[in-house]
């Protein structure tokens, strides 16, 4: 396991949150990322869209999939 920061920036909202969060790789780090950003109401939802065959597969998937949304991110190793 690493050590990821991820930053997740909503343009609707004008917002941007940082995540420190422990993954095996970036892609595993942003989905653990954007459960965190979830709100406690719909984390559940999250957590089954990630496991459902109609998550993005990979990191270019999910950059095209949070730019239809209006948010982009970043992931660094720290």
């Amino acid at each position: 396991m690493k050590n990821y920061v991820v930053a997740m920036v909503s343009f609707f909202d004008n917002d941007i949150k940082q995540f420190k969060v422990e993954a095996e790789n970036e892609f595993e780090a942003i989905k653990k990322a954007a459960v965190e950003n979830t709100s406690v109401e719909f984390k559940s939802s999250e957590i089954d869209f990630q496991n459902s065959g109609k998550y993005p597969k990979d990191i270019d998937e999910l950059e095209s999939y949070y730019a239809s949304a209006d948010m982009s991110f970043s992931v660094i190793e720290i």
